[in-house]
């Protein structure tokens, strides 16, 4: 397998006015972050809310530049890239919201928003494009006559089929799933996901698979990243992350999913306080706050991420 995308550091600052007489305060939205992605696997980045993973989404797809770090698509570093360079490169990587409805335009039948692409970005001609919509809503499970449809004549699973047509018609290497399927009922959920692997497995395409469901983590990826307030704090292998994750943080995620079996004992983690704030981050370890392992040494250094068990761990108690 080869990489399609490398991370180096990747920080995301924002600035935000307080109001009239307050200076502009600074939200670390995130906070360095490294990480590789391979053609046909899939990486899952899991947080609570406030993490920082819809913001590395929107640098991952261009629609927002780092503040600091590399990223590289293909070999080049787009912020470094000419402006040549990023259009060609946008088509590579496209993304999957949430929200299928809301991502599709109301008043655009569903023939025309998949064609859109490749009106903007090729030069094919009209019969080319008929035959390249068909053939890709075949692909996703949509009937031929659905073309002429709105948006709102269609259920939730079929919108967010439509939006998995779209990005795909540009052929892209690497494709940003935000939360694809935590809108839908959970038997359309499977089939969705059963068709995302389907479709990796057929065009080879990368993942970065955005989610808080645990359960779909486990079912879809590869590797997983684990971030908590713009940091990645655990980074391993699917197997390895749900067998014996290190970091305290990821324990209790982990923790806090349900089991199918009602006889199985599980450690039940419960974290003391709320997310701290991007607008003040605390000093050392960005979790010591609400660590049960935290020391001293957790309130001045932050840790490094480094390789401890098989897998890249950011703690001075592993």
């Amino acid at each position: 397998m080869s990489i399609v995308l490398e991370a180096r550091g990747l920080k995301r600052d924002y600035t935000v006015r307080r109001g009239m007489f307050a200076p502009p305060a600074t939200v670390h939205a995130l906070a360095g972050v490294s990480f590789d992605l391979e053609s046909g696997k899939t990486l899952a980045v899991v947080g609570e809310s406030g993490s920082g993973k819809s913001t590395l989404a929107r640098l991952l797809t261009m629609i927002e530049t780092p503040t600091a770090g590399t990223l590289k698509i293909n070999g080049v570093d787009l912020v470094h890239a000419t402006k040549a360079q990023r259009k060609t490169l946008r088509s590579e990587v496209q993304i999957v919201f949430q929200n299928p409805y809301g991502s599709l335009n109301p008043r655009q039948t569903i023939g025309a928003a998949l064609e859109e692409p490749l009106i903007i970005n090729t030069t094919l001609s009209a019969s080319e494009r008929a035959e390249a919509v068909a053939s890709m809503m075949a692909r996703v499970g949509l009937r031929p006559e659905f073309k002429d449809r709105y948006p709102h004549m269609f259920s939730g699973g079929q919108r967010q089929r439509i939006a998995i047509a779209r990005a795909l018609m540009l052929r892209p290497k690497i494709l940003v799933l935000d939360e694809p399927v935590s809108a839908l009922d959970v038997s359309i959920r499977a089939q969705v996901l059963n068709l995302l692997a389907e479709l990796q497995e057929e065009f080879g395409l990368a993942y970065l698979f955005i989610s808080h469901d645990l359960s779909v983590v486990r079912h879809i990826a590869d590797r997983v990243m684990v971030i908590y307030l713009g940091h990645a704090v655990e980074t391993a292998s699917r197997d390895a992350l749900f067998s014996a994750p290190q970091h305290p943080y990821t324990r209790a995620l982990l923790s806090a999913t349900p089991v199918a079996d009602p006889d199985a004992k599980k450690e039940r983690i419960v974290l003391q306080g709320e997310l701290p704030s991007p607008f003040d981050p605390p000093s050392g370890c960005p979790f010591h706050p609400r660590c049960s392992l935290a020391m001293d040494r957790c309130k001045t250094d932050a840790p490094q991420m480094l390789t401890k068990h098989g897998r890249d761990v950011a703690c001075w108690a592993v």
